[in-house]
């Protein structure tokens, strides 16, 4: 398989990176195109991958194209790149917010994809969220669900999903982050050194993860779990549990929904 990464910034390279541990695409067989010369020179250096100042340069005659740029690059991206781009190819793209009429709007009678990604995918460990384009083809969505698996989960969803989507596992990283920064500061507060309460918080934040994910506990389960009458999370638990920590949470998604809606235009 022949892959083109249209941006080479962070996303770009996380995908690059776990293509060849797992071996499912050469170095050779990749071509990424970014405006910036030393981040071409970056990508050549470490990972041997083909590079272009110039996009459609690297579209190519690749099998899949992923478009990794920011939203408010999309359109002038897609211009760049509309005659270059072929019926055979798969354009999956991982703009935020663009949805995939915004993209066949441009590129007419191309195989679109759409791909939500989150940042964990730098640790193998993304979620992705992808959906089909009017002309993609199961086959297609096949194709990019198995390269998506290279980095982490990934879970199909009708478009409509995607901005609770994007403000979910697009942002989560961001929220979980500061969650566990609040939490990091009142273990100071309490007496630990920071670099004593950033390993209790962080490594407490990876391990809830995978209780909740590969042992297959339930949220409420895991929390019966921890909890014991009249016991430390019982009496934290009283405090979280508060209608305003929850209502705070949901404004949280909802306005980062509601920013993802904005962007589709």
């Amino acid at each position: 398989m022949k892959v083109s990464f249209i941006g080479g910034g962070k996303m770009s390279e996380a995908m690059i990176a776990s293509f060849i541990k797992t071996r499912e695409v050469s170095p050779h067989r990749m071509f990424v195109s970014d405006i910036h010369r030393s981040r071409r020179d970056t990508l050549k250096r470490k990972y041997g991958v083909n590079v272009y100042a110039k996009n459609e340069m690297a579209v190519g005659e690749s099998d899949v194209v992923f478009l990794a740029v920011k939203p408010q690059e999309l359109k002038t991206v897609l211009n760049d790149i509309a005659g270059a781009v072929s019926e055979k190819q798969i354009v999956v793209s991982i703009a935020a917010g663009k949805t995939i009429e915004v993209i066949e709007s441009i590129l007419e009678g191309r195989r679109v994809v759409r791909v939500m990604p989150n940042l964990a995918c730098l640790a193998g460990e993304a979620m992705s969220v992808y959906c089909g384009g009017t002309r993609a083809t199961q086959k297609d969505t096949k194709t990019v669900a198995h390269l998506l698996r290279c980095f982490g989960r990934v879970l199909e969803l009708p478009e409509r999903a995607f901005d609770a989507v994007t403000a979910i596992s697009g942002s989560g990283p961001a929220f979980f982050t500061y969650l566990s920064l609040c939490m990091v500061e009142a273990g100071v507060a309490e007496g630990l050194k920071r670099e004593e309460a950033l390993l209790l918080a962080e490594q407490t934040m990876l391990g809830t993860g995978k209780l909740l994910l590969e042992k297959g506990m339930r949220a409420e389960e895991l929390i019966q779990a921890v909890s014991s009458a009249k016991g430390t999370t019982e009496a934290g638990m009283k405090i979280l549990s508060k209608p305003q920590v929850a209502k705070a949470l949901a404004q949280t998604i909802r306005a980062a929904a509601e920013r993802s809606k904005e962007l589709s235009s």
